[in-house]
């Protein structure tokens, strides 16, 4: 696994902000012990990394996987997601850092994220798969 850094910098060094981010959430259909398997994409807006952490585990319950990822648009590139919470569960495994990932998402399972209620998706959000309403 990648070895985690943390290091001091200057909180005045970036260029930019976005205070309306587009997060993409996957949601696998995927195995005992495996992340590889059918997925549903949606893309979410008006809400920030907790609530959309949110959203995406309550969808996946006990029997999916999810992945969050940070939606760039970039006029050289076009657009890309940078991953926050796991990866794409359909990726193929090349580094230990990615097998990491995969293995912790298994296990948000039975182990979700923790989100305080403050920071909680409003329940009437989009619900494809009909289980909000098991988790209030």
């Amino acid at each position: 696994m990648d070895q985690v850094r943390i290091l001091g910098v200057d909180e005045l060094d970036s260029g930019w902000e976005d205070h309306l981010p587009r997060f993409r959430v996957y949601l696998h259909g995927s195995g005992d012990d495996t992340t590889a398997g059918w997925t549903h994409a949606y893309d979410v807006t008006g809400a920030d990394a907790l609530q959309v952490i949110d959203w995406a585990q309550r969808q996946a319950a006990d029997t999916l996987t999810f992945a969050v990822a940070l939606v760039v648009d970039d006029k050289d590139q076009g657009r890309g997601l940078v991953w926050l919470v796991g990866m794409d569960g359909n990726d193929m495994v090349t580094t230990a850092a990615q097998e990491d990932a995969q293995r912790r998402m298994l296990l948000r399972r039975w182990l979700p994220v923790g989100v305080p209620v403050a920071d909680r998706i409003p329940y009437d959000a989009f619900d494809p798969f009909g289980k909000q309403s098991d988790l209030r």
